[in-house]
């Protein structure tokens, strides 16, 4: 299996793609697709000088790496398990090769920013806006990956995928609210 033959595929040749992770499972093109595309917004954001919870270093470079693999990991034991209890079939080693393949969109952050601010350089709004059309073209990507190895509709396969992200950003408003509840409380005894 020719690597750049399978990336080219990935993005032109949708089922011959998918037959081939079916087939050899890459799980190392996987996750390499996944530090790349992490890796290239990490870049993006400190050439954008928006780093904001990391400082621009090679252990903060490292921990993002990380962390987006445990995040793929993750992110791939959650949707096969939401999808295999609906009844959907699939191999969870092949969801992991697309999910992490759908990270490469992210190798158009660092381009995406340099053009935004060299366009809008007083302007924080096209930076952001660009950005979130790379995040929704990796979100495709990753529902492209769900349908074609479950064999769900894109319907379902969306929905199966916005499931996590949105139990993250509930979990992160209760803990939210709790917080200020508690600085609430503290305040006023």
């Amino acid at each position: 299996m020719d690597l750049l033959e399978l990336l080219y595929d990935y993005f032109e040749d949708r089922p011959h793609a998918a037959a081939l992770i079916r087939q050899r499972r890459p799980y190392a093109l996987g996750l390499l697709g996944a530090l790349a595309g992490s890796g290239s917004y990490f870049v993006a954001k400190a050439a954008a000088g928006r780093l904001i919870f990391l400082p621009l270093s090679w252990p903060s470079f490292l921990l993002a790496l990380l962390w987006q693999g445990v995040l793929i990991f993750a992110l791939t034991a959650v949707l096969h398990l939401l999808l295999d209890m609906t009844g959907a079939r699939g191999d969870a080693g092949a969801l992991f090769v697309h999910l992490g393949l759908s990270e490469l969109a992210w190798l158009a952050a660092l381009p995406v920013s340099l053009v935004m601010q060299a366009l809008f350089p007083h302007s924080p709004w096209p930076l952001r806006l660009g950005l979130l059309a790379v995040a929704v073209w990796s979100l495709a990507l990753k529902a492209r990956g769900v349908r074609d190895e479950y064999g769900v509709g894109q319907a379902r396969a969306w929905a199966t995928l916005a499931l996590p992200y949105l139990g993250l950003a509930s979990l992160a408003a209760f803990t939210t609210t709790l917080g200020m509840a508690a600085l609430v409380i503290k305040a006023l005894s």
